[in-house]
């Protein structure tokens, strides 16, 4: 699976495609204040997004979904954005709804 558009689109295609997903963000490209980096749902990183940085979801990116790599890349970028894991052994998701807004 492959998809260049809009990060919102991208995260949402995955939601939709693979339910069961987890993501990992990559911090040096995206500061989560207050958030761990780990067990991200794709809905999650939107509504994050959405209260803390909703440009960032109108960006262009690429969603990678192949047996070599699973990630989202910011286009411009050489480093992934978000590093999927939804095929073979999944994570645990950890629940992000307690973030608050103030963070």
């Amino acid at each position: 699976m492959q998809l260049e558009d809009r990060l919102k689109i991208c995260l949402l295609a995955l939601e939709s495609r693979y339910p069961e997903h987890v993501i990992d963000v990559n911090r040096e490209l995206l500061a989560l204040s207050g958030a761990g980096d780990s067990g991200w749902s794709a809905s999650e990183v939107v509504e994050y997004l959405e209260r803390t940085n909703a440009t960032m979801l109108t960006r262009m990116a690429r969603l990678i979904i192949d047996p070599q790599c699973s990630e989202i890349y910011l286009l411009g970028q050489s480093e992934p954005a978000f590093v999927v894991h939804c095929r073979g052994k999944i994570p645990s998701r950890h629940e992000k709804h307690a973030l608050s807004t103030n963070s």
